[in-house]
This record gives C-alpha cells, sequence and structure tokens, in this order.
C-alpha cells in the first residue's frame, strides 16, 4: 500500500496576517511594506473597498522608476482592483481568489476587510435582509419586541455565507494575505463610589477592537494592532504584543519597532524554509527607514534631505487648511515666493502640491495626506 504521507517540513508556508487600526494609525503603508519584503519580486495585489483611496501610495502612469526608487517616497507599484460594492463574503473571496489565479499574485493586501462586516453589502446588510425575510415585512416598521426576536436567528445566514466563502476558501489559500482592519475605541460603563461614598456610573475605555466578525481574527496566522500615537509600531500591553504575534513570528517584530519591508523579507525566507540566521539578508532599508520603519523620520543612517524641511512643513500646514481648489492654489501661490530657485525644496513641494490635491479631490483622507507628506518631508 502506498503512502502519501511525507516528512513535514516548512518549506511554501502561507501567512495569513491582520493589520487593525484606526485613520491614521498606519496600518495601509504597514501591510504595502509587509508585502513588498513577502513578495520578493513576485506580484502584490491590492484590493480597495474605500473608494479608491489606496490610490495615495501608487505612482504615477508615467512614473517608471524602479521600486527601490519608489520606496523612498513610500509609494508602491501593485496589481490594482478599486472593488465596488456589495462587499459579500464571496465578492471578497473571489476578488482574493482573481489576484492570485489571474494576476499571479504572491500577496493580496485587502484594505479595508472591515467592509466584509459593516460594508455596503456586508455582514451587517445581509443581517438586516435576513431580518426582513424573516419577519416577511419593512424593517423600517420593526417594533422593538421584533427586533429582540429577530435579530439572532438573522444571524444564522451571514454567519454561515461568513465561513463557507470566506473563512474555508483562506484556510486553503496558497499565497500571502493581509487583511486591513478599521478599529475603533471600545468603552464600558462602570460604577464608582464618590468621595461622599455615594455610587454614581462613569465610562471606562477599555481599547482598541477591530471592527470585523467576531472569530475572523483566529484564523489569522499573525494579527496585531497599530494606534496613531506610534504609527506602525505593533501594540504592546503588560509586555505582550496585542493580538496574535505568538512563536515562532514574534522573532520577527521587535517590541516598539515599525513594521517594515525587511520584517516581510524575514517573515519569506522564515515561510519559504530558509534558515534566517544564515542565508543572506535583506538589502539596506532606503533612507529614510530605520530598520523596522514604517514611514520613520529617525533613522540614524538616514543621510540629511538636500530640501528645506522646516519651510515645507509651513507649507503643508499652510495647504491643510484648504478644502476646495480655488483656495488650495491660492496658498500655494502665495507661499511659492519662499521657494526662490532651490530646485530640490521645489520639487518636493510640487510632490506635497499634488498630494493636497487627491486629498480635496477625495483620493486620498487627511491622515493619510499627512503620513506621506511626513514621509516626503523627512526624507
Amino acid at each position: 500500500m502506498t503512502s502519501n504521507f511525507t516528512d513535514g517540513v516548512r518549506d511554501d508556508t502561507s501567512l495569513i496576517i491582520g493589520i487593525a487600526g484606526p485613520s491614521g494609525s498606519g496600518k495601509t503603508v504597514s501591510a504595502l511594506l509587509l508585502a513588498l519584503g513577502l513578495a520578493g519580486d513576485e506580484p502584490i495585489a491590492f484590493i480597495d473597498t474605500e473608494g479608491g483611496r489606496a490610490r495615495h501610495y501608487f505612482p504615477t502612469p508615467d512614473d517608471t522608476r524602479p521600486q527601490s526608487e519608489l520606496l523612498k517616497e513610500f509609494l508602491f507599484r501593485v496589481k490594482y482592483l478599486d472593488m465596488r460594492p456589495p462587499f459579500t463574503p464571496k465578492a471578497i473571496w473571489g476578488a482574493i481568489n482573481e489576484a492570485i489565479d489571474k494576476v499571479g499574485a504572491r500577496v493580496v493586501v485587502i484594505d479595508s476587510a472591515s467592509d466584509e462586516w459593516e460594508g455596503v453589502g456586508g455582514l451587517h446588510d445581509m443581517h438586516t435582509a435576513e431580518m426582513v425575510r424573516l419577519a416577511k415585512k419593512p424593517y423600517e416598521s420593526f417594533a422593538d419586541w421584533e427586533m429582540h426576536k429577530f435579530n439572532f436567528p438573522a444571524w444564522a445566514v451571514p454567519k454561515s455565507e461568513h465561513k463557507t466563502h470566506l473563512m474555508k476558501n483562506l484556510r486553503q489559500v496558497r499565497a500571502h494575505v493581509i487583511f486591513c482592519f478599521r478599529a475603533r475605541e471600545v468603552t464600558k460603563p462602570v460604577e464608582f463610589e464618590d468621595q461622599n461614598g455615594r455610587k454614581k456610573m462613569t465610562v471606562q475605555n477599555i481599547g482598541w477592537q477591530p471592527i470585523c466578525e467576531q472569530n475572523m481574527l483566529y484564523d489569522m496566522t499573525i494579527s496585531f494592532m497599530v494606534t496613531p500615537d506610534a504609527k506602525g509600531v505593533p501594540l504592546m500591553q503588560n509586555g505582550e504584543f496585542y493580538g496574535k504575534l505568538n512563536a515562532p513570528y514574534a522573532q520577527f517584530f521587535q517590541p516598539g519597532k515599525q513594521v517594515s519591508m525587511q520584517t516581510g523579507a524575514r517573515l519569506r525566507a522564515w515561510a519559504s524554509g530558509e534558515t534566517t540566521t544564515t542565508k543572506s539578508r535583506p538589502a539596506a532599508p532606503p533612507p529614510g527607514h530605520d530598520e523596522q520603519g514604517a514611514g520613520s523620520s529617525s533613522s540614524s543612517q538616514a543621510p540629511a534631505p538636500d530640501h528645506n524641511r522646516e519651510l515645507l512643513r509651513e507649507y503643508h500646514a499652510a495647504l491643510s487648511t484648504e478644502i476646495d481648489k480655488d483656495g488650495l492654489v491660492g496658498a500655494h501661490q502665495t507661499f511659492k515666493p519662499k521657494f526662490g530657485t532651490d530646485q530640490p525644496t521645489i520639487a518636493v513641494a510640487g510632490k506635497i502640491l499634488k498630494a493636497h490635491g487627491d486629498r480635496i479631490n477625495d483620493l486620498a483622507d487627511a491622515d493619510a495626506t499627512t503620513t506621506y507628506v511626513e514621509g516626503l518631508i523627512d526624507g
């Protein structure tokens, strides 16, 4: 009788990674840096559910510079899908599967996977539709008792769809997949006694919560939280990573250090069976990155930029207050004489102006614009 058993070795392991964080926490840049390291020379696919906002991190159509040069400006060359609703589990998996089978992506980034939970056509909308089906009446006319009666049973269909069409397929995937999740701060009511012994209620903050189906993170190989006060740095509480960074993966994430392309490269080497202590190391990080940098401006190895950083910060601050094209052009014209003939500063100013143009045209939000511009200014 022939046996199909072989020696258990690590030679082509897929990683499913979840990165959660609120707006401005660096989760998109962290995901792209990880993807770049994980992919090596293979394609990266980016699935954007947020109305094209991720385009802020991509080069222009006529920009032919290699990725090593683009990275200095936190730009990434990817295969891109501007995904439209509905964000059902089946649709999310279909986009992932297309990226792997038709594009040949080695790494797939989904930003934001939270739309599978609360986006248009996601699990919440599916739950509402199922309540309407069970009650046989419009949702707007539900009485309180009907909300209570149909709420729990109506979750059966969307939860089943989530498990069947997304999670079961995800467990069999043969590529690295990175999910970006939005996060919100969660509070709870707490009773306390004041100095006179009277009982009162207050609200206690209990931390950040990823926005996704409650069991989804259990299926991640790796998951972590990033916050606006430490962009791209996996959150730690009481000396432990907040998320799922168990052995052997924790060795690739240094406490207090930002996620970087090098983090992804080391994970790729580990997943492919290389001995990371003896194989060749990844190339040195580009200027402006530290060893674990995701947009760091404090690398001691980075040469000082040629442009006038203080002047550009003032320029950025001036443009940040404008909310329409005419105001943006006016602010630029007012500031333009200060640049004189300083060509390096003028070049960076042009990129800052374009970034704010994208913000005004709703191609990027204010937090993403600030993250990008700060990277440009700090070199």
